[in-house]
């Protein structure tokens, strides 16, 4: 064989390596890409739950203000009830004299 001819098939062989190369890390990449994708899902699955955390965090405490705020509201509707129950006494008093 001629050296021309034997760096043709060199060259052939080259190419088919490079073929089977190509075919063989074709599935990978794509791999590589649905794992990167998963990951940047999972990032933000991670964000969110966070975020909802957070949120749940600042609900909790809300709940509890409102929960005080509800308690100090009924300890004053109670002392008005009281003090509204003597007048209505007094005044039924006063009215049962007269």
């Amino acid at each position: 064989m001629s050296d021309s001819a034997d760096m043709k098939e060199a060259a052939d062989k080259l190419n088919r390596a490079l073929a089977n190369l190509e075919a063989a890390l074709d599935p990978m990449v794509a791999d590589l890409a649905r794992l990167r994708k998963v990951e940047s899902e999972s990032e933000n699955f991670v964000e969110d739950r966070a975020k909802l955390a957070q949120q749940l965090d600042n609900a909790k405490a809300r709940e509890a203000s409102y929960n005080d705020r509800e308690a100090e509201f009924q300890r004053l509707a109670d002392e008005t009830t009281g003090e509204l129950d003597k007048v209505i006494a007094k005044v039924q008093s006063v009215l049962e004299r007269d």
